[in-house]
């Protein structure tokens, strides 16, 4: 039988250690030179591909960090538009209101954006149902702005044939201020006792001026107990409106008025803890609330 030959490798190191001697079988010889040959020639595929996937990697983190610096400024812009279609929303109420037109049917309510993403083991799951969740809301505000701009439009077409009406109709401010009191039942300063309020009241400075909300005609300027100095003006259509505890009043009875035109100033005469002016918007004698009436 022929004996295998050995294959005889040398380690030298340097200092004062002593070279290492390790003998080796011609079979485990060559074992270990295919392995090394083949580490030798994988080597460079490994690298290549640990820098390639680690670019990857770096790729993906990027384009993840950009994703969600798109979906916080989309939902940004969702939040801002829902805003403004709530405001368009309460605006078409309240030009149906003046106008004494039924209300349009309205969409779905608003549906809430934001909160944490949905726990998935995969990270990119919750970013892709919140951009498809986005999506959605996206497009129900659409078809809510689409609904709008056609609510627009059919007031828009009623109103053309009512100017001179809707020149008489109440629809500003009667002047700057402070809301200070809501039209309503509350607590009368005074008595302490739970009345029915049948205006809004305004606190401004002392001569702060009174604009009439409408075309009109002053009908009265008188004294009341509790008002003290009054305005009243007829707008037609039955609306009258009324203005109290004025400092001084500008208008005289039978006097034609346009709206923003200045009527009085602010005062505290009559029953008032300070300088305001109380504002009454009447129709066939009953009292509204005024808020309704403000446009402005």
């Amino acid at each position: 039988m022929k004996k295998e030959g050995i294959y005889t490798i040398w380690i030298f190191r340097g200092g004062p250690f002593r070279p290492i001697k390790i003998k080796l079988p011609s079979r485990s010889a060559k074992i270990l030179s295919i392995i090394f040959l083949v580490i030798v020639i994988s080597f460079p595929f490994i690298t290549i591909s640990y820098i390639s996937q680690s670019a990857h990697v770096v790729q993906m983190k990027r384009e993840r960090t950009a994703q969600r610096t798109q979906i916080s400024s989309l939902n940004n812009q969702i939040g801002e538009f829902q805003k403004q279609i709530q405001r368009l929303k309460e605006f078409d109420v309240k030009l149906r209101i003046i106008a004494n037109l039924e209300n349009a049917k309205e969409t779905d309510p608003f549906l809430g954006v934001g909160g944490a993403t949905p726990s998935s083991q995969d990270p990119w799951e919750g970013e892709t149902a919140d951009l498809q969740r986005m999506q959605a809301e996206l497009d129900r505000l659409c078809t809510e702005a689409e609904f709008r701009e056609k609510s627009f439009r059919e007031l828009h077409s009623f109103l053309e044939g009512k100017k001179k009406e809707l020149a008489c109709t109440p629809s500003i401010w009667p002047a700057r201020g402070w809301l200070t009191s809501r039209f309503g039942y509350r607590i009368d300063p005074f008595t302490g006792l739970r009345q029915f309020h049948e205006g809004i009241d305004i606190a401004n400075r002392l001569g702060t001026p009174i604009l009439s909300p409408a075309d009109g005609v002053v009908t009265r300027v008188f004294n009341n107990f509790g008002f003290g100095l009054m305005v009243e003006i007829n707008h037609g259509y039955d609306i009258v409106t009324r203005y109290g505890h004025l400092s001084k009043s500008y208008v005289r009875v039978g006097q034609r008025v346009k709206r923003g035109e200045r009527i009085a100033a602010i005062g505290n005469t009559g029953r008032a803890t300070g300088p305001h002016l109380h504002y009454e918007v009447r129709l066939d004698g009953v009292p509204l609330n005024p808020q309704n009436y403000i446009l402005n």
